[in-house]
C-alpha cells in the first residue's frame, strides 16, 4: 500500500517500509514540516508489526541534501525559540532514523551532502550507487552540518569526521566506502536488487533480538567499566532466552524449519 503526501511518499511491501523523500528540485532537503513528518512516519513504521525494515530513499537526481537553505535563510529574521525550534526538528529526524527499532537501510543513488548525510548515516545500513557523491559542504557554506555529527563520528571516528566537516569537500562512491562512510557500492543497474536482497536477509532474524541489538549498543557505547557491561549483557542474555521469538527459534532450528518470522 503506498501512501503519498507533497513531500514524503511511503509503502509497504513484503514486511519492508520505503520512505521516499519526495522534494526532488529541493534536491529532497527537508523544512520543519517536512522533518516533522519523517518523524511522525518512522515512528508509525516503528509501531507497526507489519514491518520488519525500513528502506529511505530519494526521488530525483540527489537522496538528500539536508536542510532546505530556502527555509534556513528565513531564519536570521526569527526569534531565537522558533530558529531552536527548526533546527530541533531536523535533528528530530535524524534522530527518529537512528532510534528506529528495526532494521533499516540507506539506498543512495545520488548526492548526499551535508545533513543529507546524516540522514543516511542514520540508517543502520548505507547501500550506494556508483554514481552517489557525498560531501559534508556546509562549512563551505558557512553553516554547521549538526544533524550528521553525531552519527558522522560513529561511522568513521572523531579524527576523519573533524577532517570532512572543515574540508567540505565532494568525493566519490569509492572514498566513502574506504573510509566507512557506506557499507556497500553497486553499480546503479544493481542497486534496488542490492537493497532487496538486504531486506530480505534481515527478515531472517527474529525482531524481538534486532530491536534489543540496536538498544544494547547504543547503551553499552556509553559505558565505560567493563564489570558494568557485562552485567548488563548478562542479564538480557538470560531474559531473552525465555522470550516467544528464542523459543520458536530454537525449536525451528531443532526441527529444520525456518522460523515463523522468516518463513
Amino acid at each position: 500500500m503506498q501512501k503519498m503526501t507533497s513531500s514524503i511518499v511511503t509503502k509497504v511491501e513484503q514486511g519492508v517500509a520505503t520512505l521516499t523523500l519526495n522534494r526532488p528540485k529541493e534536491m529532497n532537503s527537508f523544512d520543519g514540516d517536512t522533518a516533522r513528518l519523517i518523524i511522525d512516519t518512522v515512528e508509525a513504521f516503528g509501531a507497526d508489526d507489519n514491518v520488519r525494515v525500513l528502506v529511505v530513499v530519494g526521488e530525483g537526481p540527489a537522496f538528500s541534501a539536508g536542510g532546505d537553505f530556502n527555509w534556513v535563510l528565513t531564519w536570521p529574521e526569527l526569534d531565537a525559540i522558533t530558529r531552536k525550534v527548526g533546527a530541533d526538528a531536523m535533528m528530530g529526524a535524524v534522530q527518529a532514523i537512528y532510534d528506529f527499532p528495526k532494521p533499516s537501510i540507506a539506498r543512495v543513488h545520488g548526492a548526499a551532502v551535508g545533513g543529507g548525510v546524516g540522514v543516511m548515516l542514520a540508517c543502520d545500513y548505507a547501500v550506494a550507487s556508483t554514481a552517489a557523491r557525498f560531501g559534508l559542504t556546509s562549512a563551505r557554506n558557512g553553516l554547521l552540518a549538526g544533524i550528521a555529527i553525531p552519527v558522522l563520528i560513529q561511522a568513521v571516528g572523531p579524527r576523519k569526521a573533524r577532517q570532512l566537516l572543515m574540508h567540505g569537500g565532494i568525493f566519490d562512491a569509492a572514498k566513502a566506502l574506504d573510509i566507512g562512510l557506506v557499507d556497500k557500492v553497486v553499480e546503479p543497474a544493481s542497486l534496488d536488487a542490492t537493497v532487496a536482497e538486504l531486506a530480505d536477509e534481515l527478515k531472517r532474524g527474529a525482531p524481538s533480538v534486532q530491536t534489543l541489538v540496536k538498544e544494547l549498543i547504543t547503551e553499552i557505547n556509553g559505558m565505560t567499566h567493563d564489570s558494568q557491561v557485562a552485567e548488563l549483557i548478562g542479564e538480557h542474555v538470560a531474559a531473552q532466552c525465555t522470550t516467544v521469538d528464542a523459543i520458536e527459534g530454537m525449536s525451528a532450528f531443532l526441527n529444520k524449519r525456518k522460523p515463523r518470522w522468516a518463513a
